[in-house]
């Protein structure tokens, strides 16, 4: 490998990282989910795997863990990728939270979630804490506790 080249990851090693099996790794290949972005396997040479990939093939491993069907992160990563064409390769770039039954994508919008399945539902996050601290800063601003016994 030159200096200044992309580091690779071989097939073997890719395996123990992200804990699939090379059927699983080969049959992404295949289908066109996750290809090896520096080598793939043509004509007798192996498949090798840039650190990115890595993160893809761990992204959609804990997706697969958590519930989540191939065909539903295949779906999450096409809508992703049709009406968020500044994002290139999802399962790297953001991310993900699942109940299970359904992905959910983080925006930069710190208020937005984006329901991949529902195509384009929005959900609306709030958070908590701040609304805890402005609840108390109200209270203390305009008056006392009252006790019950």
């Amino acid at each position: 490998m030159k200096s200044g080249a992309a580091k690779g990851y071989r097939a073997g090693l890719v395996l123990k990282v992200v804990e699939i099996s090379y059927n699983q790794l080969k049959y992404w290949d295949k289908i066109g989910f996750i290809k090896p972005s520096l080598e793939s396997a043509k004509g007798g040479s192996r498949r090798l795997y840039s650190f990115v990939d890595l993160i893809r093939l761990n992204t959609a491993k804990s997706l697969l863990d958590s519930g989540i069907s191939l065909q539903k992160i295949r779906k999450s990563v096409d809508y992703l990728k049709e009406h968020e064409p500044k994002i290139e390769e999802p399962l790297s770039q953001l991310k993900f939270l699942t109940n299970g039954k359904s992905v959910f994508a983080l925006t930069r919008d710190p208020k937005k979630v984006i329901d991949l399945l529902n195509r384009s539902q929005l959900v609306w996050s709030v958070a908590i804490g701040k609304i805890s601290r402005d609840t108390k800063d109200k209270v203390q601003e305009n008056g006392k506790e009252t006790s019950f016994s």
